[in-house]
């Protein structure tokens, strides 16, 4: 036995507690977040998961330049349209959780869609939340010169004029009407529109008397009015317009937009990409681009937008489920 025992010399030994070292540093190093003190140190890649041009892909490519300047370091954005973003989001989970993977997109992929869409299964607890930058201003919108000037006046000019055209882009926006119809006995006539430009030509062409938006209507002032705000709050654009919660309907949901990341993603590059993101903030530049589409500058942090999500996912959950809504 003896021929086969090899004493361990200096060099072996010496190896050996290298090798110990180098492990027990590894271990310590997966405890502390190690990895995050020089994120980043490469370019990251931002996913939108909408078509180029629209009004959440514009507000990310400000946004990803902002962020880039406080970071040192590029972010690419990569359109990845479809589902409503469940396209992106669904490579956002299948990507690396170091934080060059990132999605700038609306809530609404999370805390709504998977209320409306079988193939949409996405909660809160999927992915890390990196902060929201801006909200949108969902509305109920008519004609600048329609005989009514809020909800409770169309509702009673509703019951006068049965048959009437409401123009909806997405089962969200039908849901709406539909309650309202619902409760008021109301008798409407729901008009398919593809896409926000379409929603406009159908209110300015009189071919329909009331449409929801998430936004865009701000941008014809002088030929469209606001009956409601669809969030949980008066609205910068329209302080004077009341939420559809204030006339009796509980059905305010607030749209935002901003950062979601891999689940597990380290706590430390959460909080770097979230305090990149609240530059945008108080930059001029970025006040610029959305401010020439009115769309208003409201940061949540990293932590008030989990809470966020895991408040609303619950709430419109709810919303959906006591209108009868089964997802499609």
């Amino acid at each position: 036995m003896r021929d086969f025992i090899q004493r361990p010399t200096r060099r072996r030994l010496t190896g050996w507690l290298a090798a110990v070292a180098l492990g027990l540093t590894g271990l310590a190093g997966m405890g502390t977040g190690a990895g995050a003190a020089d994120f980043p140190s490469r370019p990251i890649t931002m996913l939108v998961g909408y078509n180029a041009g629209g009004q959440t892909d514009l507000v990310a490519r400000a946004a990803a330049q902002v962020m880039s300047d406080a970071l040192g370091q590029p972010i690419n954005v990569v359109n990845k349209p479809g589902a409503g973003g469940g396209v992106a989001a669904r490579e956002l989970t299948q990507a690396k959780p170091d934080g060059y993977t990132i999605m700038f997109h609306a809530n609404s992929v999370v805390n709504n869609d998977p209320f409306l869409m079988k193939r949409i299964t996405f909660t809160p607890e999927d992915f890390e939340w990196g902060g929201f930058i801006t909200v949108y201003q969902a509305g109920l919108i008519t004609q600048k010169d329609a005989p009514y000037d809020d909800l409770d006046g169309f509702v009673a000019w509703a019951k006068e004029n049965p048959g009437f055209n409401y123009a909806t882009l997405s089962p969200g926006a039908r849901m709406i009407m539909q309650e309202i119809a619902k409760k008021e006995g109301l008798d409407a006539n729901y008009m398919p529109v593809k896409g926000g430009g379409e929603m406009i030509n159908a209110i300015l062409g009189r071919q329909a008397v009331m449409a929801m938006s998430g936004g865009i209507h701000a941008k014809y002032p002088d030929d469209i009015k606001t009956l409601a705000v669809l969030t949980t709050f008066r609205q910068p654009s329209w302080p004077e317009v009341k939420s559809i919660d204030e006339f009796g309907y509980a059905l305010g949901m607030d749209g935002r937009a901003g950062l979601m990341l891999p689940k597990g993603t380290d706590p430390a590059i959460v909080q770097a990409l979230s305090s990149a993101l609240q530059n945008a903030e108080t930059d001029a530049t970025f006040a610029k681009v959305t401010g020439a589409a009115n769309i208003p500058i409201m940061f949540l942090d990293a932590d008030a937008a989990k809470a966020e999500m895991e408040r609303t996912y619950k709430e419109y959950g709810e919303i959906y489920r006591r209108a009868g809504v089964e997802p499609q």
